[in-house]
């Protein structure tokens, strides 16, 4: 039996900040208690909380699951996410040609066998980001790779994935995905509407059939008008549902549209992720334009080239994680940006980040908590949330 006691006097828990210790055991937390006797490591004056789960995650560092949909790019996210906090999470596919997308579900399903918490994040699940979205709204998913929806469709990339899906992105309006969504709740699978043109009417309909989630809130959506009310406006409505947001930047969700959200959504429905893309593992000869970033990304010879419309140019190296992971605003930034305006600081990152998350992936039995039994996945932070150590199942990760 392999044991490890850390010791701080900031343990955020579900009954908030406590002083003491947490016991771990064989990569779960046997105990948080207030006295132990014998040896610990001492992170007095540090932060302890759960472990970031990133439930909407395409690629990080120097890994790109999206793009290149190989075991590769999985194992360089896991190695890489514990660096920014996030200790496991949902390898995010996107709306690609069927082949790939089989051949990549395959790959998700074997790395998910393979895992150990040596290599770094978990991979919980997998979270498919399509094929079943409206191209009003496109975004940065592919058009020629749109499917119909259907409860079979699905059942056949879920078998391919080992029955790993955990997630599904779809357009609620499209014929065909409102049996699916009530066969996605009949299966424990949180369906999400995403990339969609729904009106409320719809989106209500889409709710009654066990729509739980909202992907990227107010991105690939209908918008909100005072008598079309659209998804924006349903998300919004329905205190019930959950609603993600991603990177804190000011350009992909302005601080006051995150402030209106989760005023609405409090720390019970309300969820952060990263939609990272893991830009530096694109196949060579990409190119594609970012129109957020007004960037062009052209990978070629080995080497990422990031065009710019003022007609700069960066080159970077992929295999470089130190050059590759300023790429994208990373999970632990983004948590920085907002834990200020949370209504109970870290306790709420702590609902937003880790429990939140882990329902929606099916995996609240054993992860977003510093509790009893659950796995030991620990971040330690400083008083300006810098990562100390990161644990997974309790194994202490390389930053």
């Amino acid at each position: 039996m392999s044991q490890l006691v850390l010791k701080s006097d900031r343990i955020i828990t579900p009954q908030g900040e406590v002083s003491g210790f947490v016991e771990i055991r064989d990569g779960k937390i046997h105990a948080i208690t207030e006295s132990y006797l014998g040896d610990y490591l001492d992170y007095t004056g540090k932060t302890l909380m759960p472990g970031f789960i990133d439930i909407h995650i395409h690629g990080w560092g120097r890994g790109s699951y999206a793009y290149k949909g190989n075991i590769e790019s999985l194992r360089y996210m896991s190695e890489d996410l514990p660096k920014v906090g996030v200790t496991a999470y949902l390898p995010t596919t996107s709306t690609m040609p069927n082949d790939f997308l089989e051949s990549s579900l395959l790959a998700a399903k074997e790395h998910i066998g393979e895992y150990r918490p040596d290599m770094g994040a978990e991979p919980i699940g997998i979270h498919m980001e399509g094929p079943y979205i409206n191209k009003a709204y496109l975004g940065l998913q592919r058009e020629d790779s749109i499917q119909q929806p259907s409860i079979e469709g699905f059942d056949h990339f879920n078998q391919l994935a080992g029955n790993q899906v955990k997630l599904m992105t779809l357009a609620p309006e499209i014929e065909g995905s409102l049996p699916l969504i009530s066969h996605l709740r009949d299966k424990g699978i949180t369906a999400s509407a995403g990339h969609t043109a729904a009106t409320f009417d719809e989106i209500t309909a889409a709710i009654e059939a066990g729509l739980q989630h909202f992907t990227h809130a107010y991105s690939g959506m209908r918008g909100f008008h005072h008598r079309e009310l659209g998804v924006v406006g349903a998300l919004m409505y329905y205190q019930d549902t959950f609603a993600e947001v991603a990177k804190q930047t000011g350009i992909t969700v302005k601080p006051e549209a995150f402030d209106i959200l989760y005023r609405l959504k409090t720390d019970n429905r309300m969820v952060m992720m990263s939609d990272c893309m893991g830009y530096a593992d694109f196949p060579d000869g990409y190119e594609f334009y970012h129109y957020l970033r007004k960037e062009t990304f052209i990978v070629e010879g080995g080497k990422l080239h990031l065009k710019h419309d003022d007609g700069s140019v960066k080159t970077v190296d992929p295999c470089c994680y130190q050059e590759v992971a300023g790429l994208e605003m990373n999970y632990l930034e983004s948590v920085r940006a907002v834990v200020d305006r949370l209504d109970h600081g870290l306790c709420s990152v702590a609902k937003i980040a880790c429990e939140n998350p882990a329902i929606l992936a099916g995996a609240s039995d054993r992860k977003g908590k510093l509790a009893t039994g659950m796995d030991a996945d620990i971040l330690v932070l400083d008083d300006e949330l810098n990562l100390v150590d990161v644990y997974c199942h309790g194994v202490k990760q390389p930053l």
